[in-house]
């Protein structure tokens, strides 16, 4: 079965709508399904350019990566993170900020750091990149109505073709972004149906195979954007949902079972040789 008729496949087994993006970062040739171009709502993947909007202003000497952090009270939110629960008054350098923002999705961490950074600074620096539909559309409340950010799945292949290739930050900052991508770990869609072994780092150090991603959760909605590199060449992949009929916040929601599909089916194309003896 042909990469297109199987993510068709996949697309007819979801009960609402997905679209996928991908990028081979050495020979170029790209993957679309379904409409790449289409504005969705980002969810917490809007943290990539977050991110990378603070480390900008590291790398200018706007901000300082040690610079101690504490949550004010206009901050918290409830959801996803460390911080809820730990108490008000830990100060943390914002580079352990940032990593909490990504690794754990913490919804308090990114109030902090937009608080810092600035919405209107990320959305200007995401227009230079070559950004125009990507927004951040405000700070994380959940009493106030979507959309939170919106994307598409070709600007987040295209930003993070760009950082893998060192065109957004120094050589510095994009090693920091990278690793602090590599760590994250809500990494369901793109890892849960790629081969275990090869991802497993108790035999490999570090493994075959890394992502560096960021994912991100609302009502119905499930998105994973990231980096794949393998030993038979690096790609960037974005796959956007929305729609699906179940609406859990669980492992085994729908979308955390049938989407990891499409990232298999972008591994096996651009991989056919991985699981060879």
């Amino acid at each position: 079965m042909d990469i297109t008729k199987r993510l068709a496949d996949i697309a007819s087994r979801f009960s609402g709508d997905f679209v996928l993006a991908v990028e081979h970062l050495t020979t170029g040739e790209t993957i679309q399904f379904g409409d790449a171009h289409r504005p969705m709502e980002s969810a917490s993947v809007m943290k990539v350019p977050i991110l990378l909007e603070a480390l900008r202003q590291c790398q200018a000497g706007e901000l300082d990566l040690l610079l101690p952090q504490v949550a004010e009270t206009e901050d918290f939110v409830e959801g996803s993170g460390l911080l809820q629960y730990l108490s008000g008054t830990a100060s943390l350098p914002l580079q352990d900020v940032l990593t909490l923002m990504i690794i754990v999705s913490d919804n308090i961490a990114t109030n902090m750091v937009l608080r810092q950074v600035g919405i209107p600074a990320v959305n200007r620096f995401s227009r230079e990149l070559g950004l125009p539909t990507t927004t951040v559309h405000r700070k994380l409340a959940f009493d106030v109505p979507d959309p939170l950010g919106t994307t598409t799945a070709f600007e987040m292949v295209y930003l993070l073709a760009k950082l893998y290739r060192g065109q957004v930050l120094d050589a510095q900052h994009t090693a920091l972004a990278l690793d602090i991508l590599g760590r994250q770990q809500y990494q369901w869609l793109l890892t849960r149906k790629l081969p275990y072994e090869l991802l497993d780092d108790n035999g490999d150090a570090p493994p075959r195979v890394r992502v560096l991603s960021k994912s991100g959760s609302l009502t119905g909605i499930r998105n994973d954007v990231g980096l794949v590199l393998t030993p038979w060449g690096d790609y960037a992949i974005a796959l956007l949902s929305q729609g699906s009929h179940d609406e859990r916040f669980h492992i085994d929601t729908e979308a955390h079972v049938v989407l990891p599909e499409a990232s298999r089916a972008v591994f096996d194309y651009f991989c056919p040789g991985a699981l060879r003896p």
